[in-house]
């Protein structure tokens, strides 16, 4: 199953998104849960860069690519104006959007793919 980490400060200001595992929704190269998991992912780190300004080093930190035990941290960085750190939390915002989105869809009462968590900060 893939676990998904919401991490909101006080404010529920989203500061980062953590994800870990496999679906096993269908075989690797092949699993359409695991492949719309990670291009949310992918597309929101990418944002971070091209919309908001920040470098990836600072957003995204992927471990794992191209393996099965995949694991990605994207993280808001807490400098930038306010028009930036906004357009950050629409950016996160959407990618929560599309992952819970994922597990509503492909969920079921005998089949847990994906599970969206709202915790404290895990180390990836």
């Amino acid at each position: 199953m893939i676990t998904v980490i919401i991490d909101r400060d006080k404010e529920r200001l989203i500061r980062g998104i953590y994800m870990s595992g496999h679906s096993e929704y269908g075989k690797p190269g092949r699993d359409i849960i695991c492949s719309a998991a990670s291009i949310l992912c992918y597309t929101a780190a990418n944002a971070l860069e091209d919309i908001c300004g920040y470098s990836t080093d600072d957003v995204a930190r992927i471990i794992g690519e191209g393996t099965e035990d995949l694991n990605v941290r994207i993280l808001v960085p807490e400098t930038g104006t306010a028009d930036t750190k906004d357009r950050a939390q629409v950016i996160m915002r959407t990618c929560e959007l599309g992952l819970m989105s994922i597990a509503r869809d492909y969920n079921d009462k005998d089949n847990r793919y994906i599970e969206i968590i709202k915790s404290k900060t895990p180390e990836v």
